[in-house]
């Protein structure tokens, strides 16, 4: 059974009382205190676009590309981007080579989300001719390591 990455995973009774027995007792899983960040590292590639992000245990490698397209005509001064999300089955046993499963599809979801919100890109930024010609952005994130 996959793994649900959204706010609606549906735990059993022994997985509720773990959780709450772990929140009172401050514990985590990897030894950190409750207020601990995981460590992060950052390593760019030799390939233009490519990174290595490592976040605790966790790494994904991530590609991004351009290309100029036409603008959608229904926004003609913006940009597009896109995110594609893949776990590898080395980094989880229970992930199956082939078309992304539910929590690739949903990990993908939640990062387009949180960019798109953040408004950390200005897709009016990617235009570079109204209605002619916009940059399209595209992030590839390959999961290596899941550690959650």
């Amino acid at each position: 059974m996959e793994q649900r990455l959204a706010n609606c995973v549906q735990l059993t009774v022994n997985e509720k009382q773990f959780i709450e027995n772990a929140l009172l007792s401050e514990l985590r899983v990897d030894g950190r205190g409750p207020l601990e960040y995981r460590k992060l590292s950052i390593k760019f590639g030799k390939d233009d676009g490519s990174a290595e992000v490592q976040l605790g245990e966790t790494r994904v490698m991530s590609f991004v590309s351009a290309q100029l397209v036409q603008p959608y005509k229904d926004r003609p001064n913006e940009g597009t981007l896109s995110i594609f999300t893949e776990f590898s089955p080395m980094a989880d046993p229970s992930f199956e080579p082939g078309r992304p499963g539910e929590s690739a599809v949903e990990l993908g979801r939640i990062i387009d989300r949180g960019l798109r919100e953040s408004r950390a890109i200005d897709t009016e930024s990617l235009c570079i001719l109204s209605a002619k010609l916009v940059w399209a952005i595209r992030i590839d994130i390959h999961i290596l390591d899941n550690a959650g």
